[in-house]
Formats: structure tokens, sequence, C-alpha cells
């Protein structure tokens, strides 16, 4: 018996029309390879294709990539999903296929407009939402970069602002990274953990590493924390930033909470506070502390 494989390589120039390329590709088996290379080629000056035929392009891709990852789902809930139904008859492309093999031209090509590599990116990240997939936060951090690399600050921060970037405790972090390049950066990263109201622990890290102690003491009492909070991590906080007023203050604060919890000042055996009633003592004498 005879079979006919087709050669798919020369249709990329024998079919100009990419949107009308790429749905001939997508009822392919084994197209994949040449569907990263057509995108690629959309991307690359000298073949550059527009940004409506790129954004139509990433539809079509993700048109796919949902059906898969939906018919993924439906076989985790259901114990007789018929497992052909997971067979990729059609090539599934990816985030981290666009990520590895598509949008490394940006990185590559030092010629193309930092403009375009943002549109493109934010178009691919519209279209994911579009089809309520998650968007990966490496896709987040390549725009970021770009941005900071071209002193974008501004269209950063309006971007952060206006959620065009998800809130994500990694995307958070990544912002206090760039607290050095621009310092509203950390303001914009404690504002996003905030949003996300699971990042309580991660706020009042960041809040203690800038010596802000007091207003660390204000969001725990603000959420509710308070009795769960670690008075060790505050009064060491508060012991290196050789304030005495400011070891007084906290002290004070969670002295209070121990007689609001069990009616009595003594910080107990496993908080390892001993150290600090010790300090305490020395600063303004045992007199002055309520715990002995």
């Amino acid at each position: 018996m005879w079979y006919v494989q087709l050669c798919l390589d020369p249709l990329i120039s024998m079919i100009p029309d990419k949107c009308r390329l790429m749905d001939f590709l997508l009822q392919r088996r084994d197209s994949k390879p040449v569907i990263l290379t057509v995108c690629k080629q959309m991307l690359t000056p000298g073949s550059q294709a527009s940004l409506t035929s790129i954004a139509m392009t990433f539809n079509k891709l993700n048109r796919v990539y949902w059906n898969h990852l939906d018919a993924e789902i439906q076989a985790l809930a259901c114990d007789n999903f018929p497992a052909d139904q997971l067979v990729k008859r059609t090539p599934v492309i990816d985030q981290s296929d666009m990520y590895t093999h598509v949008f490394s031209v940006f990185v590559d090509n030092k010629v193309i407009p930092y403009k375009f590599m943002v549109s493109v990116l934010i178009e691919y990240i519209r279209s994911l939402n579009h089809f309520q997939i998650a968007v990966q936060h490496y896709l987040y951090e390549l725009i970021i970069n770009t941005l900071v690399q071209h002193n974008c600050f501004y269209q950063l921060h309006q971007f952060l602002q206006y959620h065009v970037l998800s809130d994500s405790k990694p995307l958070a972090c990544l912002m206090l990274s760039l607290e050095s390049f621009y310092p509203p950066a950390h303001q914009l990263a404690l504002d996003m953990l905030k949003r996300l109201c699971t990042a309580n622990e991660e706020i009042v890290e960041v809040l203690l590493s800038k010596h802000q102690i007091v207003p660390a003491l204000r969001f725990i009492r603000s959420v509710g924390a308070v009795d769960q909070a670690s008075a060790r991590k505050f009064l060491e906080a508060a012991r290196t930033s050789d304030d005495r007023m400011l070891f007084y203050t906290v002290f004070k604060f969670f002295e209070q909470r121990n007689i609001r919890l069990r009616n009595n000042p003594n910080f107990p055996l496993g908080e390892h506070c001993e150290t600090y009633v010790k300090h305490f003592g020395e600063l303004f004498g045992n007199s002055a502390s309520t715990a002995s």
C-alpha cells in the first residue's frame, strides 16, 4: 500500500496568506515545527506581518490550545473519558513553545522595535485571556524586562495599574527587584500583594525588609492577623533598627497581645523571645515591662 506524505516546509513560501496557511497547518499532524517557524517569521524584519494578522494567528493557535486543555480537564473529571480524545490530532502550541521558539526572536534580533515587541506580547496575552487560559509568569517577565531595558517605566506603571498584567506573587517579586531602577515599583508590588488577599505573610516580609515596622504592625491589625503574627520576627527587626522607642513600641504591642490572649504579659517559651525581653530590660529596666 502506498502513502502520500506532504512536505510542509515549501508551503511557507507557496501560501503568502499566513492566516490561511495556519488554517492548513493546524489540520496536519506533525506540523508543529513548521507552525513555529511561520510564527517566528511573522515577527522577523523582512517578513514581518501586520499586528492584525499576528492577532488572528494567535487566536487560531489558542483556540486549539484551549480545546486541548478542556479535554484534559474532562479526562481528569471523568473516569471513563475516551482516551483517544486526548490524542493530539492537531498540533498544540502552548505558552512554553511560543516563549522558547517564537518570542526568542526578540532576544536574538536587536533591530526589532521594542514597541512592536511589547504590542505582540500584549496581543498574545489578550488572546490567552480571551480563551480564559492562565498566563504564565515568564511572559509577563519578558514584557517587563523589555520595558525596563528601554526605560519605559511610565508604560509599565500603566500596565500594572490598569491590570493589563495580572496580579501574581512571581510578578510582585519581580517588581520588588526593580526598585533600584524604579522606586515606585516597591509600592506597586505591595498593592499587588494586597489585592491577591493570599499574600499577607509576603507583605509583612517586604515591609520588615524595608524597616517599615510600624506599617507592618498596622497591616497585620488591618487584616486580623495579629494573633498569628510572629512576635520574634517583629522584635528582631525593631532591635536591628537601633531605634530605642521603636523597639519599645513593638515590645509593648506584643505584650498587650499576650495579655489579651492569655491574661499574661509573658511571652510563651515556644516564641523564643527571651533575648528580646532581656534587651528590653537593658534599655528600659525590668520595671518598665509587665513581662517577667
